[in-house]
């Protein structure tokens, strides 16, 4: 039998700027998509492409996604849905006026 290997744990250091930009992105639903070299799309605040950014990746099937900033795309971070949905719970305070 072959042995797994353990995935390596990955850190995504984000900005204050991109965190902030990011949020409210998602909070006025306003994005931006770049497509890389294998076809996947990485959205990212619009208005922010030549700044250091925070990027996302939903994964084909729809249960996880992948993060990473634009000046390390080689650092991605992979987590599920359900956690994706807390992150974004929590950048975006809960008294911040919504865009519906």
């Amino acid at each position: 039998m072959t042995d797994i290997p353990e995935p390596e744990r990955a850190v995504v250091l984000i900005p204050k700027a991109a965190r902030d930009a990011f949020a409210a992105a998602i909070d006025v639903r306003v994005v931006a998509t770049v497509k890389d070299a294998g076809g996947l799309n990485w959205y990212y605040a619009a208005g922010t492409h030549d700044a250091d950014r925070l990027e996302f990746a939903l994964m084909p099937g729809g249960e996880e996604i992948m993060l990473r900033m634009s000046n390390d795309r080689s650092t991605t971070v992979v987590c599920p849905i359900e956690q994706w949905h807390d992150l974004v719970g929590k950048m975006i305070p809960p008294d911040a006026p919504r865009n519906t």
